[in-house]
């Protein structure tokens, strides 16, 4: 927010942080007291709300306070009025709601697209490479294998563990 604000938005935005908050400004937040400071400064309109919500504070605070047997009372006439009123009986099951369908846009229509198809390039060349009893990858039409991860010995395991640092 800044001090040069437009006329009605700035007295737009006064008046809701008078509803709020009240004519005391030491309860406005400080960014909010700051960017209304040069608002209420340089407006006569400004001002006179200020001095209405001043007058508005001083007579809330000459209202009597409630005693608790008043508040007492009141609530038990709030719920005695609810538990008295008639409630809504649903005669039927709600209906299913269906969202509608969402539009893709074309970018993302793309992106699934290329998935798709690297899932399907995926699947691919994992169907053609077959491992054999020793361990070694092969690419030829032998499936015998297939059912196969991979194969170590313990020297391939040494192997990897210097490899990796």
């Amino acid at each position: 927010m800044t001090n040069k604000m437009p006329g009605t938005a700035g007295l737009a935005e006064l008046e809701a942080v008078l509803d709020t908050y009240g004519a005391d400004r030491t309860r406005w937040p400080a960014p909010v007291r700051h960017s209304l400071s040069g608002l209420i400064a340089g407006n006569a309109r400004a001002r006179q709300m200020l001095e209405d919500a001043e007058v508005f504070d001083r007579l809330l605070d000459q209202a009597p306070a409630a005693s608790r047997e008043e508040l007492s009372s009141l609530t038990e006439r709030i719920v005695a009025a609810a538990a008295a009123q008639p409630r809504l009986a649903v005669s039927r099951p709600p209906s299913v709601v269906v969202p509608a369908p969402r539009r893709v846009s074309r970018q993302q229509s793309w992106a699934a697209a290329a998935l798709a198809a690297s899932l399907a390039l995926g699947i691919l060349a994992g169907q053609s490479v077959s491992i054999d009893s020793s361990g070694v990858a092969s690419t030829s039409g032998d499936t015998a294998g297939s059912g196969q991860v991979a194969l170590f010995d313990e020297s391939d395991d040494a192997l990897l563990s210097e490899e990796l640092l």
